[in-house]
């Protein structure tokens, strides 16, 4: 019996198995219990660098980005030349959309580990998503044996290839596209995400609803539905078709703010707010959900509230002048005429220097593909 406790009082100290332990916690989806055993492990093994990146892989499970970061700049110091601590840095930037911070930590797991065919994906993703298109055909283009049955790589390559003049890749990718995809929902969604970007509505619609009757349970087909019909001011059909995405797709928060979107053009308020609330619960970095929320508590004279949205929104995107101009009307509101003038001024600076971020309209599109490449 004496051995017995012994046995378990050691274990009870052991890092390893604490560690064990946390990790199967992880996989269970445990995160409370999984944090609190690599916190064990850090207590006991402050050198445990393995115990830091898992730490960081729990917050980043639940979305605290900022902790996550921290532990993993914990575990650079200790593991330099572990490539996955920069693998997850860059997925932390990725999935705050912040994809031109991303570049820098794939580029150092490249250096590390040059076959890893993850952190290649997502690079040229992120050169993609900068406007990078030639750097983004350069990282994207040496992984075509790997990723050429994939839509998502071709998609996003065959734009590279067009935006960067390189007219015999794009050939090779669209007949590869047309090879594997024809007929299939997945090649309907795209071809209608193609003709959308060009503002052709008539033809999108057509793709996405051959790709909704083919399979309606497609992720996105319905919300690109949804965005096409909004282009077209058709705002019952549009509401519909989101609201259906929502059913296929009830974590995607893009869905949500679109839906606050058309509700505060079709001035429903409480629905607005109730959509923009949902879409923050589910990703914390949505600039226009803020914003929204920000102008919906403007035009009630809840201006605290409005602040506070803008506050949030300012912090995600600082070179808007929307945001800084709003930002004036609110202050100029509560008695704060000094700071107002200063968010004018700002707004107006902004305006000059053609460095609106926030009227450039952000879709999703982007973001949708994005998250898929993410997941993938």
């Amino acid at each position: 019996m004496l051995a017995s406790v012994q046995s378990v009082a050691t274990s009870s100290q052991d890092p390893a198995t604490i560690f064990s332990q946390g990790a199967q916690a992880l996989k269970n989806g445990e995160f409370r219990r999984a944090e609190e055993l690599f916190r064990r492990v850090i207590a006991l093994d402050p050198k445990s660098g393995a115990a830091h990146i898992n730490l960081g892989v729990t917050y980043m499970r639940e979305r605290r980005w900022d902790d996550a970061m921290a532990e993993l700049h914990q575990a650079e110091t200790l593991s330099p030349k572990t490539s996955g601590i920069q693998l997850n840095m860059g997925l932390i930037y990725y999935r705050k959309s912040d994809f031109s911070a991303a570049i820098e930590p794939f580029s150092k797991v490249l250096k590390l580990e040059p076959d890893s065919l993850q952190a290649s994906y997502l690079l040229g993703l992120c050169y993609f998503f900068t406007n990078r298109y030639k750097a983004a055909v350069e990282t994207l283009a040496p992984i075509w044996k790997q990723e050429s049955t994939n839509l998502n790589y071709l998609y996003v390559l065959s734009i590279a290839a067009n935006k960067s003049s390189n007219t015999p890749l794009q050939k090779q990718v669209f007949d590869q596209m047309i090879a594997i995809g024809q007929n299939t929902p997945e090649f309907h969604l795209y071809a209608g995400k193609a003709w959308l970007a060009g503002h052709d509505t008539d033809q999108a619609l057509e793709q996405f609803r051959i790709a909704a009757a083919a399979k309606p349970d497609l992720p996105l087909v319905h919300y690109f539905l949804g965005r096409t019909y909004l282009e077209r001011y058709a705002y019952s059909e549009a509401e519909a078709e989101l609201k259906k995405d929502v059913s296929v797709e009830p974590e995607f928060a893009y869905n949500y703010e679109e839906l606050g979107l058309l509700y505060a053009k079709l001035e429903q308020p409480e629905k607005a707010e109730l959509s923009f609330r949902r879409a923050i619960e589910l990703n914390h970095e949505l600039v226009n959900s803020y914003f929204g929320l920000a102008k919906l508590y403007r035009d009630s004279a809840r201006y605290s509230d409005a602040l506070e949205m803008l506050d949030h929104a300012e912090a995600l995107a600082p070179q808007s002048a929307s945001i800084h101009y709003t930002r004036g009307q609110v202050l100029t509101h509560l008695g704060e005429r000094a700071q107002a003038r200063q968010e004018f001024d700002t707004a107006s600076k902004l305006l000059k220097s053609f460095n609106d971020r926030l009227q450039q309209d952000p879709s999703g599109d982007q973001s949708a593909d994005a998250q898929n490449a993410a997941q993938q």
